[in-house]
């Protein structure tokens, strides 16, 4: 399957400042550093606020794969240099500190090279390249700030990668001491390494692989750099369906020759014309023309092939709070998605207090201790349990533009191994919602873990008091003027707003009471699994035994495909309202009705053409009739 939008979403570099710092070096040098481009990179130096202070930057270099290589430079990333002066590079066995004129300062204990402080990456060559030792060595820089300005507030680049080893920080105020930040940043300072292997790359995975039978399969395999020399170009091989292929591709991103950068490389199987489990057996044989020495050059993966890729539907979570002002966001995204994508869009509000103080009447849930992500604050929001974003703007949280789109459709390109769908009915004596799930596997699967999450969901809560007034920030465009027409509500008002209708509300869960339905560990191809669920809706209530239901006629049920061993989510189906089926209007009688857009199976599935017994044919204003097919 073809490496979706959001694998490169997820993995791309985020520069949090308009400057940029180059990744190259000579052909001779592997460049180590904590910033290999999985992580968001920028400037920070300090906790609180800035301060004047003086700075020793630190990291550890102690993987075995990188013993006898010689450090033969040092790159340190500098801006605001105006007022920063005495860089030094250095090399230590440990760090410590001594007392120098009753001052703590930085002494190393291998070698200590004087440099120029200029703007951008500045490079120190050392005099006498340095053999890594066994135990590893410390590589560092320092350096004294004379005067704080607003172009060195934040002195320090870092990335959010997390490396053992990755930073160490002493200063002058804020860290008294050494102290390893590793488990929270790492530094994006570099080390030029020589006697690295030349060409080296390796290869992973990108993905669960599936296609169709009787088509070519794109798939997309992730190569990691090992090497000196970077990743131009790469040849390949494979043993696929019987046959043995060969290839030249080019990373979709040239790989500069650092240590553990990435890229992705994407070609065509060929057709196959029965549906099964078919093993690719991938190797790496030349990096930029010339023979790849890296040992784990190759890779072992499965092709799954079917009749009919599963449809994907993926599952948007945002987490919300009346009290919150940062919120309405959540609320905007969701009710925009719902406009844009009316019939697949899948969108869950889980309502929270604050914990303290301020109330939300749609909580009906204890937090961290109920909720399916574990979130550090309000708002927050995930797409398939997974992936962290904004519930708006997709992955920058700066920006004004729409971007949550982006993010779903590229999620829903991902293969889905199974299919879902659901439906609702409300008991005669309207007490209770009966949910029922349909899933169909169109493989077989061995010691699998699956498992069905029902979800009741409530639209259009409302209420007065204080409680249901959402606290807005974004009031008289405070942070400036949004693309969607669904945020006016907010930037044009002058204060917090009252009187809204909140959507998508989660108000039950079969994940809280453990009633989830638990397939088997044995799934037979083509068979369709049906499990159901009841709501007994007197006992819906929030966390403070309020009724929370207010119109039983805006219920509706979303049911989350789960698999436990690789704790993602699989697929994701949803009812309109109860008394339906996976997104198909409420069925009427047969009459006059206007032009027919879709036609469903009586188990909600679309289909292209009639078939034999009862269809629903959907119509463009929305209504559906029946027609039976002998």
């Amino acid at each position: 399957m073809k490496r979706s939008k959001l694998v490169t979403l997820l993995l791309a570099v985020i520069t949090l400042c308009g400057f940029s710092l180059p990744m190259t070096a000579d052909d001779h040098y592997l460049i180590y550093s904590g910033d290999t481009g999985r992580g968001v990179t920028g400037w920070r130096g300090t906790v609180g606020n800035p301060l004047k202070q003086d700075y020793d930057v630190a990291i550890k270099i102690a993987d075995p794969q990188f013993v006898g290589l010689t450090i033969e430079a040092i790159r340190v990333p500098l801006e605001g240099v105006e007022h920063l002066s005495d860089l030094k590079v250095w090399l230590t066995k440990e760090l410590k500190l001594e007392t120098v004129n009753g001052k703590k300062t930085n002494v190393p204990d291998i070698m200590s090279v004087d440099a120029s402080a200029n703007t951008g990456m500045v490079e120190v060559k050392l005099n006498q390249p340095y053999t890594i030792p066994a135990e590893g060595v410390y590589v560092g820089y320092s350096f004294k700030m004379d005067e704080l300005d607003e172009t060195n507030r934040y002195p320090l680049r870092i990335t959010t990668e997390l490396h053992t080893g990755g930073m160490y920080i002493h200063s002058s105020k804020n860290y008294r001491s050494w102290i390893d930040v590793s488990d929270q940043c790492s530094s994006a300072m570099q080390v030029l390494l020589g006697g690295a292997a030349e060409h080296a790359v390796s290869v992973s995975p990108a993905g669960v692989y599936f296609g169709a039978i009787n088509k070519q399969i794109p798939v997309t395999f992730m190569v990691e750099n090992h090497g000196s020399s970077g990743i131009k170009t790469l040849d390949y091989a494979y043993d696929y369906a019987g046959s043995h292929y060969t290839g030249t591709a080019t990373p979709e991103v040239e790989v500069q020759p650092v240590y553990s950068a990435y890229s992705y490389i994407t070609f065509n199987l060929p057709e196959v014309a029965q549906k099964g489990y078919y093993p690719i057996d991938l190797r790496i044989t030349k990096v930029n023309g010339a023979d790849n020495t890296e040992p784990d050059a190759s890779v072992n993966q499965t092709m799954s092939v079917v009749d009919v890729v599963p449809k994907h539907r993926a599952l948007m979570e945002e987490y919300s709070g009346t009290w919150c002002g940062f919120c309405p966001r959540g609320f905007v995204g969701l009710e925009v998605m719902n406009r844009l994508y009316p019939d697949d869009f899948i969108g869950l509000s889980y309502h929270s207090g604050d914990g303290s103080s301020q109330d939300d009447p749609m909580e009906v849930m204890n937090g961290n201790t109920d909720f399916p992500n574990n979130i550090s604050g309000f708002p927050a929001a995930y797409m398939e349990r997974k992936y962290e974003i904004n519930a708006y703007s997709g992955y920058n949280d700066e920006a004004t533009e729409f971007g949550v789109d982006k993010v779903w459709l590229a999620a829903c390109e991902l293969p889905a191994e199974a299919s879902i769908d659901v439906k609702a009915d409300l008991s005669a004596d309207q007490s209770t919602v009966k949910a029922t799930a349909s899933v169909n596997f169109p493989l077989a699967i061995q010691d699998a873990g699956y498992e069905i999450e029902f979800v009741l969901v409530a639209d259009s809560l409302c209420g007065e008091g204080e409680e249901w007034i959402q606290h807005n920030y974004y009031a008289r465009k405070a942070y400036g003027e949004f693309d969607q027409p669904e945020f006016s509500q907010f930037t044009d008002a002058k204060g917090n707003v009252e009187g809204l209708k909140f959507n998508d509300v989660v108000v039950a869960t079969s994940r809280i009471n453990g009633l989830d339905a638990y397939l088997p560990a044995t799934i037979e191809a083509d068979k369709t699994y049906e499990y159901s669920l009841e709501f007994p809706l007197s006992k819906i209530t929030n966390t403070k035994g309020q009724p929370v239901i207010q119109n039983k006629a805006n219920l509706r049920v979303v049911a989350i495909l789960l698999n436990n061993k690789l704790n993602t989510v699989v697929n994701a189906a949803k009812t309109k309202h109860v008394g339906n089926t996976s997104g198909i209007a409420a069925v009427t009688d047969a009459g006059d009705k206007s032009l027919p857009v879709a036609i469903y199976d009586m188990a909600g599935r679309r289909i292209q053409t009639m078939q034999q017994g009862v269809n629903i044919v959907k119509t463009a204003d929305g209504s559906a009739y029946k027609v039976v097919r002998k």
